[in-house]
């Protein structure tokens, strides 16, 4: 190609090439959004099917959230009146997958009787190990969000006993 020519007047080789090697920046970016083995160590159309897989899941998985999120919030609202005088509005616990744990609590800033330290005791009581925690607060309440798993996968947790007893602790 001549210098200063531009990339419309390239041979049609040199244009298939670059064709191919913006394809191939694609499907490379592809597989990693996705958390994919690179499409170079399998075919073309066992990549993208396993592509277009990967995608259905997260759509799905997304339409799970959305639906936990609602029921979530309809129980935060009909709680909400019931149990404004203790200063908590919630206290809610899931088992999303096996030997995973999920604690929820959204409670005032003014209620005292909430310490930390103790919800934690009891998670770990209950035989869950926490692995993150997410605390926010927004105007007067505090979001909690607490995920855990089972110390020994085969004994697992009573999540309704866990519940119960962070209630008891909290009310």
């Amino acid at each position: 190609m001549r210098p200063g020519s531009s990339s419309s007047h390239a041979p049609p080789a040199e244009k298939e090439k670059l064709r191919r090697d913006r394809m191939k920046d694609l499907y490379s970016t592809l597989a990693a959004l996705l958390n994919l083995q690179p499409y170079e160590t399998k075919s073309l159309p066992s990549f993208l099917d396993q592509a277009t897989t990967s995608l259905k899941h997260l759509k799905e998985k997304v339409y799970r959230l959305k639906v936990r999120k609602e029921k979530l919030e309809k129980e935060v609202n009909r709680n909400a009146e019931s149990s404004t005088q203790h200063g908590l509005k919630l206290v809610h616990v899931t088992e999303p997958e096996d030997q995973k744990l999920e604690v929820n609590l959204i409670f005032t800033e003014n209620n005292k009787r909430v310490v930390p330290v103790e919800l934690y005791r009891v998670i770990e009581q209950g035989g869950a190990e926490i692995t993150s925690l997410y605390s926010r607060t927004v105007g007067h309440n505090i979001y909690c969000t607490i995920h855990a798993q089972a110390f020994q996968p085969r004994l697992g947790f009573d999540a309704k006993q866990i519940e119960a007893q962070l209630r008891e602790l909290v009310y």
